[in-house]
């Protein structure tokens, strides 16, 4: 085939709202170098993680001028001289460097790994992020055994209902929280035990849902109030895992749970297991992760799907209250 010698990319010269900063612009592709490749972008989604990274919010703050997007999935059109690794047509999992909200990147082939063939395009896209987040969650920080409750909030979002399907079907019983039970009965469907709202009262109703044995993890992706709540429902001596802040207010956790409790506060950020992993326990984790997704046929929704020309419309509906599933980008 004959090579693109530009990418249209959704780039930003400086951090604030996305809707504000992105532009579409026509960007020359570098010459590969022996252990690049070049990677045509199939699909890309828009996560919550990737406002912060636009706002300048994120863990890691880019180099300006940017090209946003965290993942992605890219299929190999050309490839340098020392790359044995990866063949012409190798479908790729695009790293948050060089961002994936474009049409054609470059990037080190050692930095590439490769998605299983008989995921469908859309799905892996998606299956960097947050079903590593899920999956990671609910092995890496409590040796939990079926019948044992795992409690959440945000049960309504990518991860919480990744979440769910795993908990379910591994054994375990989850209590849900949302901040409106809109997608109750969907949010069953997919295995959940309970779902309620969000509010002052969630303690309190995570308690008599359970009904005795209190929960061996929480997974915290709002903060404030919420957090406290997750908090009140552990037993003792076990985790609460952060891994987002939705709601932007500080959670000032009462002493007792941390002194007569010893309730455990933790954080979770994928991207910082990925770095701080070896290649093999990557892919160890994506070969034990894929096989379960394919295995019990694990659901990842999708609202919507827009070329980078409308990227506006595109950011407005990932935003959209009640929205079920992601927004990506198909260049």
């Amino acid at each position: 085939m004959n090579l693109p010698s530009t990418s249209e990319a959704l780039r930003f010269h400086e951090f604030g709202t996305p809707t504000e900063v992105l532009k579409l612009e026509s960007i020359e592709l570098p010459q590969l170098k022996p252990d690049e490749v070049r990677l045509k972008i199939l699909a890309a989604p828009i996560n919550p993680a990737d406002y912060f990274s636009i706002k300048g919010q994120y863990g890691i703050r880019k180099q300006l001028p940017a090209i946003a997007g965290m993942e992605g999935l890219g299929e190999v059109v050309a490839h340098g001289s020392d790359v044995a690794n990866l063949q012409i047509g190798d479908r790729c999992f695009i790293p948050s460097h060089p961002g994936a909200w474009q049409s054609y990147s470059t990037a080190k082939a050692s930095d590439l790994f490769r998605s299983p063939d008989n995921m469908e395009i859309k799905v892996a896209a998606m299956c960097w992020i947050n079903p590593a987040t899920a999956w990671l969650m609910l092995k890496e920080f409590e040796k939990l055994q079926p019948g044992d409750w795992v409690v959440q909030n945000a049960a309504t979002s990518a991860v919480g209902k990744l979440v769910i399907q795993f908990a379910s079907h591994l054994g375990y019983k989850t209590v849900n929280l949302a901040r409106s039970l809109e997608q109750k009965s969907q949010l069953e469907k997919l295995g959940a035990d309970f779902v309620l709202k969000d509010d002052e009262e969630a303690a309190k109703a995570i308690l008599e849902a359970m009904g005795g044995p209190k929960a061996k993890l929480a997974l915290n992706a709002v903060g404030g109030q919420s957090a406290i709540s997750l908090a009140q429902s552990l037993a003792e001596g076990c985790n609460l895992i952060t891994y987002g802040a939705m709601d932007g207010r500080p959670a000032p956790f009462p002493a007792r749970l941390l002194i007569f409790n010893d309730i455990r506060l933790r954080g979770f950020w994928v991207s910082r297991w990925y770095e701080n992993s070896s290649r093999e326990r990557i892919e160890l984790m994506m070969t034990e992760l894929f096989q379960f997704m394919s295995n019990t046929q694990t659901r990842i929704d999708i609202a919507a799907t827009y070329p980078l020309n409308q990227y506006r419309e595109a950011l407005l509906h990932s935003i959209k209250p009640g929205k079920e599933g992601k927004v990506l980008f198909v260049p």
